[in-house]
């Protein structure tokens, strides 16, 4: 069984209306954390996050892949990002998952530095990438 651990614009309350078509057939979320340093990338398209290895706390959303088009999100995601093997904190239990990791550089990349992308968005004004 593959998990996913969505941090950003896949979780399906910020998602545009474009990746929302790619989730089609996930399972229900559940909420999650993970270790990881979050950044965020401003982009003329609207922000979005890179989650990058590091000692911070990440929230956001465990789902069970079930029948979401695993090819069709790699690809929305690009080169930039790799999808990952992480251990996520879910319910009490410590899982595995894959989690969508920022493999370029950091380098000019916004901290933030409690690790939500939802709250960095409300907060900062910034509309998500395809909104």
């Amino acid at each position: 069984m593959t998990r996913l651990f969505f941090y950003g614009v896949l979780i399906a309350e910020i998602a545009p209306p474009p990746v929302r078509r790619l989730l089609a057939g996930i399972g229900p979320g559940r909420p999650a954390t993970a270790r990881g340093t979050l950044w965020a990338v401003d982009d003329p398209a609207g922000a979005h996050p890179a989650m990058t290895p590091g000692g911070g706390t990440v929230k956001g959303v465990l789902h069970e892949a079930g029948a979401v088009d695993l090819a069709g999100l790699d690809a929305f995601e690009g080169a930039d990002y790799a999808r990952t093997p992480i251990a996520v904190d879910c319910d009490g239990a410590r899982l595995s998952a894959q989690a969508y990791l920022w493999i370029a550089s950091t380098a000019g990349l916004e901290p933030i530095p409690d690790g939500d992308f939802a709250r960095w968005l409300a907060e900062s004004g910034r509309p998500p990438i395809g909104h």
